[in-house]
This record gives structure tokens, C-alpha cells and sequence, in this order.
């Protein structure tokens, strides 16, 4: 019977937890108005195609990397964004 109540309760806060992961989700989207002040910044410097974002800063400098080896642009940076960094390049 213990068992039985603890297992509902589990639930019913596992459900509220739920619940406040979806409220909290459009908060989001609130990064992707500070990114319009970021290329604004980036454009100044010649960097201002925005190429992605990434978790991790070490997977951001790899993909610049690449994308230089591989000859589609010159010069890249990784910004610092509010949840992700930002790969910007100059084409």
C-alpha cells in the first residue's frame, strides 16, 4: 500500500516537473534576439554569415576549422551566446 502511494506521488510530481519544462520552453526563444545584436557586431568585423550553433565551443571551432580546410570561407569565430556558441564566418 506504501509502495502504491509513493508511486502516485512520483507521478504527480514528475507530471508537475513536466509541466514546468514545457512553460518554460518558448523562454528559448529569447536567444534569437540577442543574436540579431550579435550580427550586427559580427558584420562590422567581415563575419557576418551565421553558420549555426553548437553546444560545445570545441565542436564550433571544429566545425570552423572545416569549413576553412575545406575552402568555404576564410576566417570564422565562435561567439559566446546565451545556451550555445555561435559559428560566424565571412562568406
Amino acid at each position: 500500500m506504501r509502495v502504491r502511494i509513493a508511486l502516485s506521488a512520483f507521478a504527480a510530481l514528475a507530471a508537475v516537473g513536466l509541466g514546468g519544462v514545457g512553460a518554460a520552453a518558448p523562454a528559448v526563444a529569447a536567444p534569437d534576439a540577442a543574436s540579431h545584436q550579435v550580427s550586427a557586431v559580427q558584420a562590422a568585423d567581415g563575419l557576418d554569415v551565421h553558420r549555426g550553433k553548437y553546444v560545445t565551443l570545441g565542436g564550433c571551432q571544429t566545425a570552423g576549422q572545416q569549413g576553412i580546410d575545406r575552402g568555404h570561407w576564410d576566417r570564422y569565430q565562435c561567439a559566446e551566446g546565451t545556451f550555445f556558441w555561435n559559428l560566424w564566418t565571412n562568406r
